[in-house]
């Protein structure tokens, strides 16, 4: 590998978790680093190679210990509790528990490079605009959202804010939603939807837009927003200009497949390709309203509710040109072989 696919000595704080584990996957296969997890009950996704370290990250003196023995030159921020937890999580993990990690980074002697997984979820919905970074918001605390949107916004904000060239360089990644293999969040429950015989159900119109990524296009971001981290840091100390066509630290990266369709024509896609296709005709589309009021609704939290009624477009070009992202050249035929892998794994 070459010089510049080693990032020193990696933390990936939630690396026991979907995308935590995915990235550590990754960075096994595109890099040399050496690679630590720090997970609140290391037990899932384990891989040979890796060394693992029980953690909560809103333990300031256990997170402490870890980046002490640790020593990591890069911290990969992917721990997110599920937004149907209990606000009092949330704000812990979310909130208390990016603060810890944020102020034990900035003390510690080796941390060069944060790199946090954000969400759409922490910016403010607006439908029918295609958002760039330089016009989009994050929601507040003042805000009136759900508690979820709200923590994640704050937690994104807090990590940008603790950028500090030329001791520490930060940067988010803001993520849709996400598709992939072994995905019991997304790929599960929509095909969960055809086992119970339940996918022909369409909540509104289908008219809003969304975003969707692939989770190894999203982990491959991760990877270059921190091989560029380092690169402005490495210019930083040596005095010389960076060679990139823009500033990374400091700043949040809209990453997506840069295919911007209605969730329930997509989601009609994944059913295509598992063999279970919905004809026009056969839709049962139910007014927002009313959801609440059929048989399928209960599996309908309110977050999903408020997410279908919103919708995200956003422009990437950005992180195309600043970062060197790539997202999936065919989003069909990729959608295709994770299905086909889905369908097999939970025998659908």
């Amino acid at each position: 590998m070459a010089a510049d696919d080693n990032l020193g000595v990696v933390l990936v704080a939630g690396g026991c978790g979907y995308v935590g584990s995915k990235l550590v996957k990754l960075l096994q296969e595109k890099t040399s680093s050496e690679i630590h997890v720090m997970s609140r009950s290391p037990k899932d996704n384990i891989r040979p190679g890796v060394q693992y370290h029980a953690g909560d990250i809103a333990d300031r003196q256990r997170v402490t210990e870890i980046l002490e023995k640790v020593k990591p030159q890069v911290i990969f921020h992917t721990v997110s509790p599920a937004y149907t937890e209990p606000e009092r999580v949330l704000r812990r993990v979310n909130i208390e528990g990016t603060r810890v990690l944020l102020e034990c980074a900035a003390e510690s002697k080796s941390v060069r490079a944060v790199v946090y997984t954000s969400s759409d979820s922490a910016v403010v919905q607006a439908p029918g605009v295609k958002l760039t970074e330089e016009i989009a918001e994050l929601y507040t605390e003042s805000s009136k959202c759900n508690v979820y949107e709200k923590t994640k916004a704050i937690a994104e904000a807090m990590v940008l804010a603790t950028n500090n060239p030329p001791t520490l360089y930060t940067a988010t990644l803001r993520v849709p939603s996400m598709y992939g293999e072994d995905n019991d969040k997304v790929m599960g429950v929509l095909l969960g939807e055809v086992k119970k015989k339940q996918h022909a159900m369409q909540v509104g119109d289908n008219k809003r837009t969304f975003e969707f990524l692939y989770v190894e296009s999203a982990c491959m971001a991760h990877i270059q927003a921190a091989k560029a981290l380092l690169a402005e840091a490495a210019a930083d100390s040596e005095g010389s200009a960076s060679k990139k066509n823009g500033k990374v630290n400091g700043e949040a990266f809209f990453v997506s497949d840069g295919v911007n369709l209605p969730y329930f024509t997509w989601a009609r896609k994944i059913y295509a390709f598992a063999g279970h296709p919905v004809a026009d005709n056969e839709i049962k589309a139910m007014p927002y309203g009313l959801v609440w009021t059929v048989a399928f609704a209960p599996n309908l939290r309110q977050g999903a509710i408020e997410y279908l009624a919103g919708g995200s477009h956003w422009d990437i070009s950005k992180a195309k040109e600043r970062l060197g992202f790539e997202p999936v050249a065919d989003q069909d035929e990729v959608l295709k072989r994770v299905t086909e892998y889905e369908v097999k794994r939970l025998g659908i």
